[in-house]
C-alpha cells in the first residue's frame, strides 16, 4: 500500500512538472529567426529588427565561381538603427517585379522597410521611429597583411563624397570626428560600404578602443528616415549605377587630370581583356599600347636628350679643363663664360626633363589604376596565383624586415631587364665619361625600383617589368641599325 502510495505521488509529482515546463514555454517569447535574402550580387542576413548584421558582397555575381567576395560580419549590426531587441517584431517579405521588399514593425509602431534590387548593389531603407543609423565594417574589412611599400595600398579609410569633393581619413587618424557629406561610409582598396540619407548630414566617426572596424553613425529627430547604401566593389560602372557621384571614389586621392589618365587606362585594359580573355597578357599588352601611343612624345622626348647629349658632348674636354685648373668662383666664372661663347643656357641640361615629365603622369596612372582594379583580385597568372599581390614564387621560411617571408620573383626579373638597358645604353652623341654617368644613374634608379616594387602587386610589376622588356627590345634593335648603318657609339669598354 505504502509502496502504491509513493509512487503515485513521484507520478503525480513529475506531471506538475512537465505542466509547469509547458507552461513556462508558453509563455516564453518565440525565439524569431533571421531573415535571409539573396541576390545576384549580395547574401543578405537581417535579424529580427531589421538590422543588416550579415553580407557578402559579390563581383561580378555570386553564381560565378571566379567571382571575388567580401564577407562581412557585425553582431551589433553592420547597418542599424539601435532599435529595441525584444519579440515583438514581425517580418513579411515579397517581390515587386525584380525589387526584393522586407519589412519588419513591432507593437509600438517602429518599422523597418528594406526595397533591394535582385541586380547590382544598392540597398534602400525607411526606417519609422529610430533616432540613429549606424554603419560598422567588422573585423573582416580590415586591411589584409603586407610587407614593405605594399602596405600603402592595403589600408582602410573612412571617406566622405559631396559636390565640394572627397574627404578620406584614415582610421589612426583620431584629430577628425565628423564627416559632412552626401556619402558617407569606408573602404578599403577593393570594397566599399556607403550610405546617404536625402540631404547632406554630418557623421560622426568612431575610433573609441573598443571598435573592432571603421563605425559611423549619423542621428537624428525620430520620424521617417530614408537611406541608400552602396555595398559592392570599387568599381566605376557599379558605383556609377547607384549615383554617379560614387565614381569619385577611385583615385580619390589624385589631381582630376590624373584621374581622368586613370579611367582611360581602365577602360583601355578591359577592352583589351575582352579580346585577349587573361588579365596577365591583357596587363602586359597594355603597356605595349601605351608606348605605341606616347611613341609621338616620346620621340620629341628622345630628340631633346640627344641634343643636351651633343652639348655635353661639345662642351665636355673643356669644362674637364676648366675644372682641372681653377677652383671656387674663379672656376664658375670660367663655366659661365664657357657657356656665353658657345650660347649655352646653364640649364640646357633640364631638356632631359622632358622624357620624365612625358613618362611620370601615365607611370602614376597606369599604377593607381592597377592598384584598385578589383578584376585583379585573386586573378592568376603563371606562377602568380593573385595579381593583385605579390607574386610570391616561395616560401623563404624565415622572414626579412621589409621585404617578407617570401621570395618574388618577377620584381628580380624586372630589375635584370633594368639592367640590361643600362648595359645597351650607348647613344652615339655621348662621349664616355657622359655615358657612364648615365648608366650610374640607371642602375641606382634599377636598385630603387626593385626595392620600392619587391612588396609591390604582381599586376603592377608585370606592367613596368614589360615595359622594360620593350625598353631592351628597342635599344636592341637601335644597336643592330647603328652597326648596319655604320654609326657604332662609344663602346663599352672604352
Amino acid at each position: 500500500m505504502n509502496h502504491a502510495m509513493s509512487h503515485a505521488m513521484n507520478l503525480g509529482k513529475s506531471t506538475l512538472q512537465w505542466f509547469a515546463l509547458l507552461l513556462l514555454a508558453g509563455l516564453a517569447p518565440p525565439v524569431l529567426a533571421d531573415e535571409q535574402l539573396n541576390t545576384s550580387s549580395l547574401q543578405l542576413r537581417f535579424n529580427p529588427q531589421g538590422e543588416l548584421v550579415e553580407a557578402t558582397a559579390c563581383y561580378p555575381h555570386c553564381d560565378d565561381q571566379a567571382a571575388s567576395q567580401l564577407h562581412l560580419h557585425a553582431d551589433q549590426g553592420l547597418i542599424s538603427f539601435g532599435q529595441p531587441q525584444d519579440a515583438s517584431w514581425v517580418q513579411r517579405r515579397g517581390l515587386d517585379g525584380s525589387v526584393h521588399q522586407l519589412h519588419f514593425s513591432n507593437r509600438a509602431g517602429q518599422e523597418v522597410t528594406w526595397t533591394i534590387p535582385q541586380e547590382g548593389f544598392r540597398l534602400a531603407v525607411r526606417v519609422t521611429g529610430a533616432e540613429r543609423l549606424i554603419l560598422r565594417s567588422g573585423e573582416n574589412f580590415k586591411p589584409r597583411p603586407a610587407p614593405g611599400f605594399g602596405g600603402w595600398l592595403e589600408q582602410v579609410r573612412f571617406i566622405g563624397i559631396s559636390s565640394a569633393g572627397v574627404d578620406q581619413i584614415g582610421l589612426d587618424e583620431t584629430d577628425t570626428s565628423q564627416l559632412h557629406a552626401d556619402w558617407a561610409g569606408f573602404r578599403n582598396r577593393f570594397w566599399t560600404l556607403l550610405a546617404s540619407g536625402e540631404t547632406e548630414g554630418v557623421f560622426s566617426i568612431n575610433t573609441s578602443a573598443e571598435s573592432t572596424g571603421a563605425e559611423l553613425s549619423r542621428a537624428h529627430e525620430q520620424g521617417n528616415l530614408d537611406y541608400l547604401f552602396y555595398l559592392g566593389p570599387v568599381e566605376p560602372t557599379e558605383l556609377a549605377a547607384v549615383d554617379e557621384i560614387l565614381s569619385d571614389v577611385l583615385y580619390a586621392g589624385l589631381w582630376e587630370w590624373l584621374r581622368w589618365i586613370c579611367f582611360a587606362l581602365f577602360y583601355l585594359l578591359g577592352w583589351i581583356q575582352s579580346v585577349v580573355p587573361v588579365w596577365g597578357i591583357a596587363i602586359m599588352l597594355l603597356s605595349l599600347c601605351v608606348h605605341i601611343l606616347m611613341l609621338p612624345l616620346s620621340r620629341i622626348a628622345d630628340r631633346l636628350q640627344q641634343q643636351v647629349n651633343t652639348t655635353e658632348a661639345r662642351l665636355a674636354p673643356e669644362l674637364a679643363r676648366i675644372k682641372r685648373e681653377y677652383k671656387g668662383e674663379k672656376q664658375a666664372a670660367k663655366i659661365i663664360a664657357l657657356y656665353k661663347t658657345e650660347r649655352v643656357h646653364p640649364l640646357y641640361s633640364l631638356k632631359s626633363m622632358a622624357g620624365v615629365a612625358v613618362v611620370i603622369p601615365v607611370f602614376i596612372g597606369a599604377f593607381d589604376m592597377l592598384a584598385e582594379n578589383i578584376n585583379l583580385l585573386n586573378t592568376s597568372f603563371l606562377w602568380i596565383s593573385d595579381l593583385s599581390r605579390p607574386d610570391a614564387l616561395m616560401a623563404l621560411g624565415f622572414e626579412l624586415p621589409f621585404f617578407g617571408a617570401q621570395f618574388n620573383l618577377l620584381p628580380l626579373i624586372m630589375t635584370l631587364l633594368s639592367v640590361l638597358a643600362s648595359v645597351l645604353h650607348n647613344p652615339p652623341t655621348l662621349d664616355r665619361a657622359s655615358r657612364n654617368r648615365q648608366v650610374r644613374n640607371m642602375l641606382l634608379l634599377a636598385v630603387v625600383f626593385f626595392v620600392l616594387f619587391y612588396t609591390f602587386p604582381a599586376g603592377m610589376v608585370l606592367y613596368w617589368t614589360t615595359n622594360n622588356l620593350i625598353s631592351v627590345s628597342k635599344s636592341l634593335w637601335q644597336r643592330l641599325t647603328r652597326r648596319a648603318t655604320g654609326q657604332t657609339g662609344v663602346p663599352i669598354n672604352d
